[in-house]
């Protein structure tokens, strides 16, 4: 993390933690740290199977056991259904979300919502995940007496999205590579709406940016992200590195009160303009409350 906080050993004993895309990569890297913690960590897959086999080999060095959850998050049935889980096996409230889950897709396709893949998981699952969830982190909140948490894996490629986007479905020439810089820009804007939002209710919203990491990621998006994977490894961060920015924003009782923030490296930093700007931030609630067919706040 760049500082001496990066080895503190925060203490997590009796708070439920989910992290999605928990079984490889930098979510696995944030659960097995948040579980050496003591926090009770639900670790989610996109299966019920892979989500047991990753928590029974977490769960052999002890500690509280981690709980598996499964949901696919590339449509809102898939996002429901995972919420619904949760809820079931976190009865006494939520106190942390990671949402860490993301991809990228070669070639255009679309959920069963209408919008592009890339889009869909890295935005809308995201935003749905975090609203349905919102009574079980406020009952976390409540029960602990300090604020519940939630994380957003962003990336410093949002820099390079488009702010004119106006149709999410990518009706013509489709990037790869665009889509995803636009999808980690629209994800960003709307977390920082959403701290906004939640400012007065005991849940704070974050974001960060892991940097350059090698993970299956790459190998999994296939296109550009697998060429990149494949000739910068040796210049890569390792998972572990790039999950301590996740796991100070989820487990550093200085950031108690923080919200509404953008980290590398641990510490606060600047996005872009556009990622900051409350005019981008309101278009962007209005058409993801569009997608997700609620009224927009």
């Amino acid at each position: 993390m760049g500082d001496r906080r990066s080895a503190e050993p925060w203490a997590m004993a009796g708070r439920a933690v989910l992290v999605t895309g928990a079984t490889s990569g930098i979510g696995r890297a944030t659960a097995l740290a948040l579980h050496a913690a003591g926090a009770t960590v639900l670790m989610h897959a996109r299966t019920p199977e892979r989500a047991a086999d990753v928590v029974a080999t977490v769960a052999a060095n002890g500690g509280p056991r981690p709980v598996p959850v499964s949901g696919d998050l590339g449509s809102l049935a898939g996002v429901h259904a995972l919420a619904a889980h949760v809820q079931e096996v976190a009865p006494g409230g939520l106190h942390v979300l990671v949402n860490n889950a993301g991809g990228a897709f070669a070639q255009r396709g679309f959920s069963p919502d209408g919008v592009e893949r890339t889009l869909a998981v890295n935005h809308i699952a995201v935003a749905a995940l975090t609203r349905v969830l919102l009574g079980a982190l406020r009952d976390g909140a409540a029960a602990s007496g300090r604020p519940s948490r939630v994380v957003n894996v962003s990336s410093s490629l949002e820099r390079r999205g488009n702010p004119h986007l106006v149709d999410w479905s990518y009706p013509g020439r489709f990037s790869q590579f665009q889509a995803y810089c636009d999808a980690k820009l629209i994800n960003l804007a709307y977390s920082y709406a959403l701290a906004a939002e939640w400012a007065d209710i005991g849940v704070t919203v974050n974001s960060a940016d892991p940097g350059s990491v090698a993970t299956s990621f790459g190998r999994n998006s296939g296109g550009v992200f697998r060429m990149f994977q494949s000739l910068g490894r040796p210049l890569l961060a390792t998972p572990e590195k790039g999950a301590r920015t996740s796991i100070r924003l989820a487990a550093d009782p200085t950031l108690d009160s923080e919200t509404g923030g953008y980290y590398r490296a641990g510490r606060p930093r600047t996005s872009s303009a556009v990622s900051r700007d409350p005019a981008f931030w309101e278009r962007v609630r209005r058409r993801t409350a569009e997608v997700l067919g609620t009224p927009a706040p």
